[in-house]
């Protein structure tokens, strides 16, 4: 191997040659070795075959060769947490610690040592962890990497004079009603998988596939964009804080910056479902979850027959319809909290559902035999205790699935809208009510479909109407849509005005006969 020299005169591994970036990310799940090339791409994944040691040198080396770059530092992340920084050879397909020790014990060359170089560079306790089922699938597979192994901001920060205000246009399709089908300005999207969200009352977050960018809310210029390691499936930006979380489907949750776009972390998972709020939650297979803290995810047990529907603080809180119990875990403590159990409206009743979870707020159905009766809503609080704040009826109303507009506090519940806050309840004639950017919109079906106020007041809507993501603090409506042929596209539409009546012109006629 070749040798460098030190200031001093001495060698040195040829580790100080390796720049420090960019960097690879090498993780380890589901039986292979998944290498994230610093952002670009989509993460390479490599089965264990035949054994996890030339799995992780060969997605090292594919990552590195994506890069172009001929060795590369490669950061990996173990079962427990524990950094393990490397250089991986693109051509020899060969791993080796960074430190001048780890160079010279992987000096050997040829085809025949690499398997045992490989094998040298993974730390030994975790291939203890590796070993039995690909880092216990069946049990908690969260990983969190380190800051250092994140792409950073496509852009960052831009001068606003230097950004120009996107071009306006015509929505392809019907608005929503109240508002214009002309858009003051459109921002295009080749994959805008996530809703649009308002973060503060100045800046509205998009995502376009891995990246998330962030506008004025007034003019449209952009502010910064970033790219994470996924195509980005949801937004939520949590109240009084300065991060934005995107979720990727249900393998991680990056956090960004709120002002600057950077990422602080890709709180990678494999999770079963991921649900964004003040508190991300994932949940995980084996009766195990784990809670979003800073940029760290903390692992939580879920007990028996319960699932895991939202948070309060710290803690996640699950039910059991089963056995008509909730629990709040605030740690990954196994022994429980004691069970709370949920108290029926009246008797004969029996729990038959969890509806939603709004703000603290957990939405029950109840039912006999002749089917759903009562929904109620209690109050959570990360102590573990449960306040009855509102029933109401549920007889004869549909029992189907639920939308939360979790910023406005609306929940659709079949043909229901329910206002949480309030917790007035409007029911529509016209079918399913889903709840987003502070109404009721009924389902794309038919030339009969409203939109509905929480005040239950309703305005006519066309059935091939868009429904908003979000409303703007100056009324204006962001709306998503195709674009040309080929194209996706944020539209923010005006606010519709009403069309003066013209006063007739009198006619000749006019006040003969009187």
């Amino acid at each position: 191997m070749p040798a460098l020299r030190t200031s001093g005169g001495g060698e040195v591994g040829r580790e100080n040659a390796v720049p420090a970036w960019p960097v690879i990310g090498l993780t380890f799940e589901d039986n292979a070795a998944v290498a994230d090339a610093a952002g670009v791409g989509e993460p390479i994944r490599v089965a264990a075959y035949p054994d996890l040691a030339t799995a992780s040198a060969s997605a090292a080396a594919a990552a590195a060769r994506r890069l172009n770059v001929a060795r590369c530092r490669v950061q990996g992340v173990g079962p427990d947490g524990e950094v393990w920084v490397m250089v991986v050879d693109a051509e020899a397909e060969t791993l080796e610690d960074l430190d001048g020790g780890a160079a010279e014990r992987h000096a050997a060359s040829g085809r025949g040592s690499k398997l045992s170089r490989r094998m040298s560079v993974i730390p030994q306790r975790w291939w203890l962890v590796i070993g039995v089922a690909a880092v216990a699938v069946a049990g908690i597979a969260v990983v969190v990497i380190p800051r250092g192994v994140l792409p950073a901001p496509a852009t960052g920060p831009i001068a606003e004079d230097e950004v120009p205000v996107p071009d306006a246009g015509q929505l392809p399709v019907s608005a929503p009603a109240g508002w214009d089908t002309y858009a003051s300005w459109v921002i295009d999207s080749a994959k805008p998988g996530a809703a649009a969200i308002l973060a503060g009352d100045d800046i509205l977050v998009l995502a376009d596939g891995a990246d998330v960018i962030a506008v004025d809310a007034e003019t449209g210029q952009e502010r910064w964009r970033s790219g994470t390691s996924g195509d980005v499936t949801a937004l939520y930006a949590p109240s009084g804080t300065d991060v934005i979380f995107a979720a990727r489907s249900n393998t991680g949750v990056s956090v960004l910056d709120r002002k600057t776009g950077t990422v602080l972390t890709n709180g990678e998972t494999t999770a079963q479902e991921i649900v964004l709020g003040d508190v991300p939650y994932a949940e995980l297979p084996g009766q195990a979850a784990a809670v979003l803290l800073g940029t760290s995810w903390e692992r939580r047990q879920v007990p028996a027959t319960a699932v895991p529907v939202g948070t309060v603080d710290a803690g996640l809180v699950s039910v059991s319809v089963e056995q008509g119990n909730l629990w709040v875990t605030t740690s990954n403590n196994p022994v429980l909290p004691p069970a709370v159990p949920l108290q029926a409206p009246a008797d004969g009743l029996k729990l038959s559902r969890t509806v939603a979870f709004v703000d603290g707020n957990l939405i029950l159905a109840w039912a006999d035999r002749f089917g759903p009766q009562t929904f109620t809503i209690d109050a959570v609080s990360a102590a573990g205790t449960l306040e009855r704040v509102g029933t109401f009826d549920a007889t004869g109303r549909s029992s189907g699935g639920a939308s939360v507009d979790a910023l406005s506090g609306l929940v659709g519940i079949g043909s229901l809208l329910l206002d949480v806050d309030s917790q007035t309840v409007t029911e529509s004639e016209q079918g399913t009510v889903v709840a987003s950017a502070g109404y009721g919109w009924t389902e794309q079906a038919g030339n009969n479909r409203v939109r509905i106020a929480p005040d239950g007041s309703t305005l006519p809507l066309r059935s091939s109407a868009v429904i908003p993501d979000v409303i703007l603090p100056n009324g204006q409506a962001v709306v998503r849509a195709a674009r040309g042929s080929d194209g996706n596209a944020y539209y923010v539409l005006e606010v519709q005005q009403p069309t003066e009546t013209a006063t007739p012109e009198p006619t000749p006629t006019d006040g003969k006969g009187q």
